[in-house]
C-alpha cells in the first residue's frame, strides 16, 4: 500500500498529525493494547455481518502502522496526551466508515472497526502505533449511488443498471413520492419480482429501508397494505439491467452502495 493517509468516521489521520508508516523492526518493541471482541451473525447472503452472537467469517482484515510526522523533524515521539486522543478516535465498539486516501481507493469505502491499538516503542519512547482493523464485509463499497426515476404514466417503463461486482441483489434506500391515488406495484423483470402497496394517495411519501417500511400518511396502515417484497437492485453474471414497470405516476429515489471486489 502506497497511501499515507486514511479517514475514519469522517476524520482524517493527518488531522491528528499522523501518517501511515512502515517501521523497521530493529530495536523496536510492539506492546499489545486493549482489544474489542466482536460477536456477529452473517446476513444478506454473507455480504454483511451484524453484531449479535458469532465470530466473523471471511471479512476483510488488515494490520496497519501509523506514526506522528512533521516535515521538519520526520518521525516524532508520541506524547501520552496524543496517544489518548487518537485512541479515543480509533478504538470504538462499532463499525464506522473507513477510507484509504489514495488514487486506487478514491471512490471506495469499508465499514470497519479498529479492534486493537498496539504501541511501538524504542528505548521506552512511544514512536508508533500498530492498528488491527476488521471490516463487516468481504468486499469494499462504492460511495452511495443516487438514481432518480420520474414516472409520469400508468405502467411506465424504466431501466437501471446495477454496477455491483457481486452477483445477487442489494436492498437500497428507497423514497417514493406518490402522484396519483391507487395501488402501487413496482415490477422488476430481472428477478420477476413485484413490490406491491395498496391504497396509496397523492402526495404520500413512502420510505423503505430494509426491513422497515414507513409512510408520511399516518392513517395509511402500510404494514397491512404491503406484500413485504422489498424493492431491490439485482444482477446476474450475464445481465445487470433492471427493467422496471411502475403502475402509478410517482417519483422514486434509489440510493445504494454498489459492491466492489477489492481487498484492503
Amino acid at each position: 500500500m502506497k497511501a499515507f493517509d486514511f479517514s475514519y468516521d469522517d476524520k482524517n489521520l493527518s488531522d491528528f498529525g499522523f501518517i501511515i508508516a512502515n517501521f523497521d523492526e530493529k530495536g523496536l518493541e510492539t506492546i499489545d493494547g486493549a482489544e474489542i471482541t466482536f460477536n456477529t451473525i452473517s446476513s444478506l447472503g454473507g455480504l454483511r455481518n451484524y453484531l449479535i452472537s458469532t465470530q466473523y467469517d471471511n471479512c476483510l482484515e488488515i494490520t496497519m502502522q501509523i506514526a506522528k510526522y512533521s516535515c521538519s523533524t520526520d518521525i516524532q515521539e508520541i506524547s501520552s496526551t496524543e496517544f489518548r486522543e487518537i485512541s479515543r478516535w480509533l478504538n470504538r465498539k462499532k463499525f464506522l466508515k473507513f477510507k484509504i486516501l489514495d488514487e486506487n481507493h478514491i471512490d471506495l469505502y469499508y465499514m470497519a472497526s479498529i479492534i486493537s491499538i498496539n504501541r511501538i516503542e524504542l528505548d521506552g519512547r512511544l514512536m508508533g502505533l500498530e492498528l488491527n482493523i476488521i471490516t463487516n464485509s468481504p468486499h469494499a463499497f462504492k460511495e452511495p449511488r443516487l438514481i432518480t426515476i420520474t414516472n409520469t404514466k400508468v405502467n411506465g417503463k424504466h431501466s437501471i443498471n446495477d454496477i455491483s461486482h457481486e452477483e445477487g441483489y442489494i436492498y437500497p434506500h428507497l423514497e417514493i413520492t406518490i402522484s396519483q391515488d391507487g395501488d402501487l406495484n413496482i415490477y422488476n423483470a430481472i428477478e420477476d419480482r413485484n413490490t406491491y402497496i395498496k391504497n396509496c394517495v397523492a402526495g404520500e411519501v413512502i420510505t423503505m429501508d430494509y426491513p422497515i417500511i414507513s409512510s408520511s400518511i399516518s392513517s395509511h396502515n402500510i404494514q397491512n397494505d404491503f406484500n413485504w417484497n422489498f424493492f431491490r437492485v439485482a444482477n446476474t453474471f450475464e445481465n445487470s439491467r433492471n427493467d422496471l414497470t411502475i403502475s402509478l405516476p410517482c417519483s422514486i429515489k434509489i440510493e445504494y452502495s454498489p459492491i466492489v471486489k477489492v481487498g484492503l
